[in-house]
């Protein structure tokens, strides 16, 4: 019954998987386990969200299972994505790392930058710890299918006291109709660190639809600091779902930037623990549908330790037929006290055809906390148009204009600059039409002829200082 649900995707094919990849029999019950929760699990596990499960329903089967690694012509195969400056990238074409490139400095700090299986021989010890212990477990249903299945990954390591002061950087491309990716990324940062790490998935335009799963794992030790993005700009055709989890320590840091802006069905999952006494979590979320996208995105925020400071903004704007879901919640347990927390969600309606919903929810279990969540939906404000209008613009540059301001306040909070001001790029252009990726510095301003902006980042304080609720 289960292997006809999943079509290619049976117990059977995880089992010749960890196989041909000649993976430790920890390594294939860990993924068994998984398989069992995936074909178990309903697509929502929670009430409250059931009835928005159409978003991101869709059928597993039809994408066939790709277990064994493709031979690719390194260069014609990134030719159109590369300028040649590029440094401390690892590159993955379709289901397979073909190329990585580290810093001789960094490299000499024992700084990682690697495939995930690579890193098992390597450390198999340090891996085996993160898949016993992990952040991303098999509660989720499209969760444990990418821990049951992954057939690629990415591992970053960042020593003890280590500061990367540029961005490592992952890109992977898709070209295969019918296509099935599916990845884990675990960035590992000790006790310290100070890192960056940006991820950019693009997809070849294809008739066909192509399977891209990602598990994203964030480890934030002691005193460490740690900004990780992720840009989708996949094509019209692909289903996307992603489920990423980042865990701080004592006074860690961690912020996570997410980008969706491409894709036929986009499903997102994201959680935020703060462990320890005074760590810190940012997420932001950026999505711009259109066509008949559907989005179904979700964000959590759990304080574990007293002290602890948590922040989740989303912004969407949405044309034609797109529709999306944004879900979040705040969970601050009893040992949590004295923490913030910080959840909204605002969306912008620019057709009447598009849809957008918003269900934010706040569980506390102790007192001497702060904590809000907003949600707003609302259609493009005519009145702006008119007066922007009456000012010179035309109604398309008036509402491009008010579009563009809409994300603002979300944009420029991203730490790193080249997903800060590329975001803006992309979202410029597809507002045009046009399909535009992230790009270098030089290659932006080249374009643009802008000055890149200084990054102007609010505290986390101005937040708190104009939303809350107080329980004393």
């Amino acid at each position: 019954m289960a292997q006809q649900v999943v079509g290619a995707f049976t117990e059977e094919a995880v089992k010749s998987l960890s196989k041909s990849l000649r993976e430790p029999d920890w390594l294939t019950k860990f993924r068994l386990d998984a398989y069992r929760a995936f074909v178990s699990l309903p697509l929502e596990t929670s009430s409250l969200y059931t009835k928005y499960s159409y978003l991101s329903a869709f059928e597993a089967a039809q994408f066939p299972f790709i277990p064994a690694k493709r031979s690719i012509d390194f260069r014609s195969f990134f030719q159109d994505y590369l300028t040649g400056k590029e440094r401390n990238i690892l590159l993955q074409g379709n289901e397979t790392e073909i190329h990585s490139e580290l810093d001789e400095k960094l490299s000499s700090q024992g700084v990682q930058l690697m495939s995930l299986h690579e890193a098992l021989q390597e450390d198999e010890s340090l891996l085996r710890q993160l898949f016993s212990h992990k952040l991303v477990g098999s509660n989720e249903k499209y969760a444990a299918f990418t821990n049951a299945f992954f057939n690629s990954g990415t591992f970053v390591r960042i020593p003890k006291g280590v500061v990367v002061a540029e961005p490592l950087r992952k890109m992977l491309l898709t070209s295969e109709p019918e296509n099935s990716v599916v990845e884990q990324t675990i960035v590992y940062a000790e006790e310290g660190t100070k890192a960056l790490f940006s991820e950019e998935l693009y997809s070849r335009e294809n008739s066909r639809p192509s399977l891209i799963a990602s598990v994203v794992e964030i480890h934030a030790k002691s005193g460490s600091s740690v900004d990780f993005s992720s840009t989708q700009l996949l094509d019209e055709n692909a289903v996307f779902v992603t489920n990423k989890d980042a865990a701080a320590a004592e006074d860690a840091r961690v912020s996570v930037s997410s980008l969706f802006l491409g894709s036929a069905i986009t499903r997102s999952r994201m959680n935020f623990q703060m462990n320890g006494r005074g760590s810190v979590a940012e997420g932001f979320e950026i999505f711009f549908t259109g066509g008949k996208q559907r989005f179904d995105l979700e964000s959590n925020l759990l304080h574990n330790a007293q002290d602890s400071t948590g922040s989740t903004q989303a912004r969407g704007a949405l044309k034609d037929e797109s529709q999306s879901i944004f879900k979040g919640m705040i969970k601050i347990v009893n040992a949590a006290k004295n923490s913030r927390a910080y959840l909204a969600h605002h969306a912008m309606i620019l057709d009447r055809r598009a849809k957008s919903d918003g269900v934010p929810s706040l569980e506390i279990a102790t007192n001497e906390v702060r904590a809000t969540h907003s949600a707003s939906v609302a259609q493009l404000d005519e009145e702006q148009v008119f007066y922007l209008m009456a000012r010179g613009l035309t109604e398309s540059e008036a509402k491009k204009m008010l579009v563009l301001g809409f994300f603002e306040p979300v944009l420029s909070r991203i730490p790193i600059e080249q997903t800060r001001e590329g975001a803006r790029f992309i979202i410029e252009g597809k507002w045009d039409g046009e399909k535009r990726r992230l790009l270098d510095r030089e290659t932006l301003l080249s374009l643009t002829g802008e000055t890149v902006s200084e990054v102007k980042q609010q505290q986390a304080e101005d937040i708190f200082e104009r939303h809350y609720k107080y329980r004393k």
